[in-house]
């Protein structure tokens, strides 16, 4: 069964990337003008999107920062930060492929790649961008969340100085950790307060600790509004606000996923929104709760590099076997 939440996560994280590139940054006006309306399937990107070169069922950053993080894992069964270092060195130098690039990752690779310390390389921002690869942390440290907690916050530390992203990148460790140990049970309201305060015990940030506290207070009203979600938690890069929202919305409806991922694509609200960032967790989320079986078929066919992405989390499952 874990092998299938790994699987899960991965295509979820990507499918839910794919569909959000196709409206990141849109508002709704914009998205009904080149789409006809609501994002419901993988399809080609709009010449008005921000990634206009991408074809059908590519993904953004999101996920290319991701399989970095998975790819150590995969290969080196911890954290090696001289690996992770020179791989996204390896991704800065292919700018063919950069699709739309976290400008903090570029700039801290450049440094390391010019034989800047720790200290010089690392750069102060808060765009979910960094936090996502902890996504990975999560995945591997299945078994122990405090490992989750330390090894997310930790990646994400090689890259940003920000204690927020840090933290930020930490609870999203632990949430990929717990839904994958499956320790906790979504089913009723009490499971997703119980999964919440869990996020909540491990935060050392105050501000991170009270947007936990409005997703707690958001699911005992069961808000349903979309545009009422996105107002209240914001939808910009800010790391909280697509954490936050990510969050409600696999609580909310993530037992169904295909319905979760395309609520995330379509969470641009009246000005647009990092809606790719909002897709990759939420997908993340939902398919490694609900596992691989669960995601549409269409969709996993259709996606980027859908072998390579197999066998990553082959690769990843033997390697936590024999950890």
């Amino acid at each position: 069964m874990l092998l299938e939440r790994i699987k899960g996560t991965i295509f979820g994280g990507a499918i839910g990337d794919a569909l959000g590139t196709l409206t990141e940054e849109m508002d709704r006006e914009t998205v009904k003008k080149v789409y006809g309306g609501p994002i419901i399937d993988l399809i080609e990107p709009s010449p008005f999107s921000v990634c206009p070169f991408l074809k059908k069922g590519q993904y953004s950053h999101e996920t290319q920062m991701f399989l970095i993080a998975l790819e150590m894992y995969a290969e080196k069964g911890k954290i090696d930060e001289s690996f992770y270092i020179e791989k996204l060195i390896e991704w800065a130098k292919d700018e063919k492929n950069h699709r739309y690039p976290s400008g903090g990752h570029i700039n801290a690779a450049l440094a390391y790649k010019s034989g800047a310390l720790p200290d010089e390389a690392r750069v102060k921002g808060t765009e979910i961008d960094g936090a996502l690869p902890a996504v990975a942390s999560g995945l591997f440290r299945w078994d122990n969340s405090d490992e989750a907690y330390h090894e997310g916050s930790y990646l994400a530390s090689i890259v940003y100085k920000d204690d927020i992203l840090v933290d930020a990148a930490g609870l999203i460790a632990v949430a990929i950790s717990t839904i994958a140990g499956e320790r906790v049970f979504l089913e009723m309201e009490e499971g997703k307060l119980h999964f919440l305060e869990i996020l909540r015990s491990f935060s050392q940030v105050e501000i991170v600790k009270s947007y936990i506290d409005l997703i707690i207070t958001t699911i005992k009203e069961n808000t349903d509004r979309l545009d009422e979600l996105i107002l209240r938690f914001g939808n910009g890069n800010f790391v909280l606000e697509p954490l936050s929202l990510s969050l409600y919305i696999f609580l909310r409806w993530g037992k169904d996923f295909r319905k979760s991922v395309l609520t995330a694509a379509n969470a641009y609200g009246e000005f647009g929104g990092d809606t790719d960032a909002i897709g990759f967790l939420t997908g993340a989320f939902s398919g490694c709760y609900n596992g691989i079986e669960a995601i549409p078929k269409e969709w996993v066919e259709n996606i980027e590099n859908r072998n390579y992405l197999k066998i990553l989390a082959e690769k990843l499952f033997e390697k936590i076997k024999n950890d």
